[in-house]
């Protein structure tokens, strides 16, 4: 929750085009994750397919897990880092993976992240290009490409 609030408060004090571009403004990490398979561009226009992705049946505890878990493998040193979480109380589940990492043209480090999650029987995987920015962190970013 934390992620979405501080994104949320730098969209809300103006970015300008070329932030719009590195990133989803006002959105952050943890929606993105929690509905994986959803394409970039429904979540930045419409959250009504919130209701037909694992994140539906997720409680506080569960979207927490998730979150933490993601960021600690982006921020893991390990190139190909991958970790479970598990609430046992839900039967929310699910994993994350770094499977690639980059820098783009500017120096911005970036990172292939594959999620999986699974809570009320519905279960989403995808990969998403995720670069760490010094004034909002790990941001999803679909036109991040390595340096040449």
């Amino acid at each position: 929750m934390q992620q979405v609030i501080r994104t949320q408060r730098y969209h809300a004090q103006g970015s300008s085009p070329n932030h719009a571009a590195r990133g989803l403004p006002g959105l952050g990490l943890l929606i993105v994750l929690a509905c994986a398979l959803i394409p970039l561009q429904a979540v930045a226009v419409n959250l009504t397919f919130l209701g037909t992705s694992p994140v539906s049946f997720m409680q506080p505890d569960d979207v927490n897990m998730m979150r933490q878990n993601a960021e600690q493998v982006l921020e893991s040193p390990q190139p190909n880092a991958k970790q479970t979480w598990s609430n046992p109380k839900t039967g929310a589940s699910g994993f994350a993976q770094v499977t690639g990492q980059f820098k783009m043209a500017d120096g911005t480090p970036c990172k292939r992240l594959r999620v999986f999650n699974r809570a009320g029987g519905m279960e989403g995987e995808s990969t998403f290009p995720v670069c760490k920015y010094p004034d909002r962190g790990w941001v999803i970013n679909a036109d991040a490409r390595p340096a040449n």
